[in-house]
């Protein structure tokens, strides 16, 4: 069994916090750190990233769920809310999926329950390709500065240096399950616990615009569209983000949608 390294904060409900892709745990420390003023906070690194050894590829998202339920599980985590950014929003969907009755909530930080289309998995396809004769140093150099509004921000060099020890197995297998990843959108209009989604007005990744129409169609879907920023809210708008995500699992702790304030 492949163990997943995390780091545990604080005491009180637990609050999972998963990363995205070509990052590792420590892109949440400063939610964690100010979350475990009040929650359980466990960061983790997921498989093939940071310090938690790649499972044998090909794998799915759906794959990589599982093994986060076996380690909720293993750790005894209950109920939990499921805080994912990009990748680790797929993953936080998958894990509902499979087992929404151990989750009280997901929170989706810049992701979405579509599928790519059919211009993103070929730019997926292109990724794997360039990263196969360059190698992973010159796709991050690109990539990182892309999740950003400002090229310029300040949070970037420490970004591209975590993703920069990304392997090259880990980008490509993960590129690959992002790219075969289903829709979630059936799912996620008719799951019944507390979701939130955080989106980036200047998001050209997830745009807000299709979050905004599963929001009119779901059951229980709470959109917060911040301005000015594109798809790193942990550092572009910090506080607004901690403030936003917080309030919410206040709500679900106390049965109802969030206040946010």
């Amino acid at each position: 069994m492949e163990e997943i390294f995390f780091r545990k904060l604080g005491k009180g409900k637990s609050v999972i916090l998963i990363h995205g892709f070509c990052e590792t745990h420590e892109i949440w420390s400063g939610f964690a750190e100010d979350f475990s003023g009040e929650f359980e906070v466990f960061s983790v690194d997921l498989p093939g990233f940071g310090k938690s050894p790649i499972p044998p590829p090909p794998f799915s998202i759906r794959d990589i769920a599982l093994k986060m339920l076996d380690w909720t599980d293993r750790n005894n985590i209950s109920q939990p809310f499921v805080v994912g950014h990009s990748l680790g929003g797929y993953v936080a969907l998958a894990m509902a999926q499979l087992e929404q009755e151990k989750i009280s909530g997901i929170c989706l930080f810049h992701s979405t329950p579509y599928p790519d289309s059919e211009e993103r998995k070929s730019n997926r396809n292109r990724v794997m390709e360039f990263v196969k004769v360059n190698g992973v140093g010159p796709f991050v150099d690109t990539f990182v500065p892309g999740l950003f509004l400002d090229k310029k921000h300040p949070s970037i060099p420490y970004v591209d240096r975590m993703a920069q020890k990304t392997s090259t197995e880990t980008l490509q297998a993960y590129t690959v399950a992002m790219r075969d990843r289903p829709s979630s959108v059936d799912f996620l209009t008719g799951f019944e616990k507390p979701t939130l989604v955080l989106a980036g007005e200047k998001d050209t990744i997830i745009p807000p615009e299709s979050i905004r129409e599963i929001a009119r169609r779901a059951r229980n879907c709470t959109v917060q569209v911040l301005q000015d920023t594109a798809h790193m809210a942990m550092f572009e708008q910090p506080e607004k983000a901690k403030r936003i995500v917080r309030g919410f699992i206040r709500g679900v702790e106390a049965g109802q949608r969030g206040s946010f304030f």
